[in-house]
């Protein structure tokens, strides 16, 4: 019989005092933390025309949970929905124009080993460049909330971003929040300040402003070897023919010769530089259907998001509900990059 007085009596069904002291650790180790996100997008005041918008979810995080939640990781999202009250879901014809329901889509920095590879190498010269300048202090000078921060794109990094709204539309009050910033001779008498993003080409003209990690990488990492030359020869050699008994390995070694001799991608150009897709990859598009649209989850390098909308209606307005992953880094769900 149950003895009902004790304490490790759950529900009736007697439980080990060990696996009592599990679940009440494991219910210790939950962190609390603000998981959802409202914005406002403003569409274009020409109905139809595509805008941007841009969301630092890492900087949003740590000012709405006065903690720093560190740019440096991949952020789960585990949902976005949208809503517009305004925007017809039915397609609409007029004299020489058609148009449907609002559009919109997200954009991430796409994950890979060569964006990883970027960002660690910047993380890295980054951490090399201060240890360098304060080698001679003694103790650690760096600010206690400092971190490693990069922008997505140039357009990202001259953009306003924007900022979480409650349910009276007051924005998030935020606080410092500084993109890294390097400082270089580069040759010269003065020094050359600039900042970092992780898509596309260097910006600025005889003083770079701005240098794109995806670039700077693939140009200082070393291109896939040439084809082995082989004698032209080759297939009229005596052992190289010595099975040949229909006579075709002539043209089997032509087509050796051909096929398989490049690479299935560019050489020169790394995806993510200035010459190939420099942009954020799309990794949710959608259609509101009555004035509702809802995305699935997805994860955002660095937690930097670009939303790409349209609208049918001039200046129309939508709601945007971002909701992250529980998980434990800070009650947030975002992997170390």
């Amino acid at each position: 019989m149950v003895d009902y007085t004790k304490r490790n009596v759950v529900n009736g069904k007697l439980i080990s005092s060990k696996k009592k002291r599990s679940r009440s650790s494991a219910k210790k180790n939950t962190i609390p933390a603000v998981r959802y996100l409202r914005y406002e997008l403003t569409n274009s005041s020409n109905a139809g025309t595509e805008t941007s918008h841009f969301v630092d979810l890492a900087r949003d995080l740590s000012a709405i949970n006065r903690r720093l939640m560190r740019q440096g990781r991949i952020y789960h999202v585990k949902r976005v929905t949208i809503v517009s009250k305004n925007t017809t879901n039915v397609t609409v014809f007029e004299p020489g124009t058609s148009f449907s329901g609002g559009r919109v889509s997200v954009s991430t920095i796409p994950e890979s080993w060569i964006t990883i590879g970027a960002w660690k190498r910047g993380f890295s010269l980054f951490n090399e460049m201060h240890r360098r300048a304060n080698a001679g202090v003694s103790g650690d000078i760096r600010g206690k909330w400092a971190d490693f921060k990069v922008n997505m794109t140039t357009d990202f990094r001259t953009a306003t971003k924007l900022v979480p709204l409650d349910n009276g539309a007051n924005p998030l009050s935020l606080g410092e929040w500084n993109y890294s910033t390097f400082v270089t001779p580069d040759g010269t008498t003065s020094a050359d300040e600039f900042e970092l993003q992780m898509l596309g080409n260097h910006t600025g003209v005889g003083q770079v402003s701005s240098v794109g990690l995806v670039k700077s990488y693939g140009e200082s990492r070393a291109t896939v070897g040439t084809d082995p030359t082989v004698p032209t020869d080759v297939s009229n050699d005596p052992l190289t023919n010595l099975f040949d008994d229909g006579t075709v390995y002539d043209e089997i070694m032509t087509i050796t010769f051909a096929e398989g001799d490049e690479p299935p991608y560019s050489i020169t150009d790394y995806p993510g530089d200035d010459a190939n897709m420099p942009k954020p990859l799309v990794v949710q598009d959608g259609v509101i259907s009555d004035g509702r649209l809802t995305f699935g989850g997805f994860t955002a390098m660095c937690g930097m998001l670009e939303f790409e909308s349209t609208s049918p209606i001039a200046s129309d307005v939508y709601s945007v509900l971002v909701e992250l992953a529980p998980g434990k880094y800070r009650g947030i769900k975002a992997d170390v990059i």
